[in-house]
């Protein structure tokens, strides 16, 4: 029991330092510096740094009464749960630290679209190199690695094509941000994983959007944007919980 409690408090240190990253790269453009509350700007007590305890203790609020996004101890949450998942199904085996690594960019995307309706290509793209050319090193087909990024990248190519043939000038689900977090996808889960992994998030996405039009419908105050790559990088990171990359 030892070993999986380290394991579960690793992803959660990790946890900690993602929400560094997702807090501070898109406001800041740098991850230098002491961490600051989101709120108030105020440097952060050392306690106030513990992955979802200083949360807990703080209620979910800032020094100030403004409440804290929910995002931030469940991005900790997630990242534990994942690691120790991973632990369970591979040990520490290599395909262990290569599944971890595709889930810490999952996250780390997924958490900044659902903030600020965006995805970093340098993230995905270096991501996309990262793990093409490791698959090989934890017994992974590098083939099917690279098919898979091509077609998941022509894929919603078309998805993004589409789309702004069908709604010129308008916002759309569909960006080039998606069609790059597909290409890395692909590459991550391989060619003959890819449509299973992409069915769990766009399957999330589309009863995502009929409870918004559900609640449109009811006069309930709606968002008009989805953030439908967080939805992808949930459902990959669920499909590779299941155990389906063995």
């Amino acid at each position: 029991m030892l070993l999986p409690a380290l394991v579960f408090i690793a992803g959660l240190a990790l946890g900690g330092l993602l929400n560094v990253v997702v807090i501070r790269l898109p406001r800041e453009r740098t991850l230098l510096g002491w961490p600051r509350c989101t709120r108030t700007r105020e440097a952060l007590a050392w306690w106030q740094l513990l992955p979802l305890a200083g949360w807990l203790i703080q209620r979910g609020r800032a020094r100030d009464g403004q409440p804290l996004h929910w995002l931030y101890p469940c991005l900790e949450l997630l990242s534990a749960l994942s690691f120790l998942r991973l632990y369970q199904l591979y040990g520490l085996q290599p395909v262990f630290y290569y599944l971890a690594f595709v889930c810490v960019v999952l996250l780390v995307t997924g958490a900044i679209d659902w903030l600020h309706r965006s995805i970093y290509t340098f993230v995905i793209l270096g991501g996309t190199l990262v793990v093409l050319v490791t698959a090989p090193l934890v017994g992974l087909d590098w083939q099917l690695a690279l098919l898979g990024a091509l077609a998941g990248g022509f894929i919603f190519a078309l998805f993004y094509l589409l789309a702004r043939i069908l709604f010129p000038g308008a916002g759309v689900a569909f960006g080039l941000g998606d069609v790059y977090l597909a290409i890395f996808i692909g590459a991550a889960v391989g060619l003959l994983n890819l449509g299973p992994a992409l069915f769990y998030g766009m399957l999330m996405a589309g009863l995502a959007s009929a409870g918004i039009l559900i609640a449109r419908r009811t006069g309930r105050p709606t968002p008009t944007y989805i953030a439908y790559g967080s939805y992808l990088c949930l459902g990959v990171i669920l499909y590779i919980a299941f155990g389906n990359m063995r």
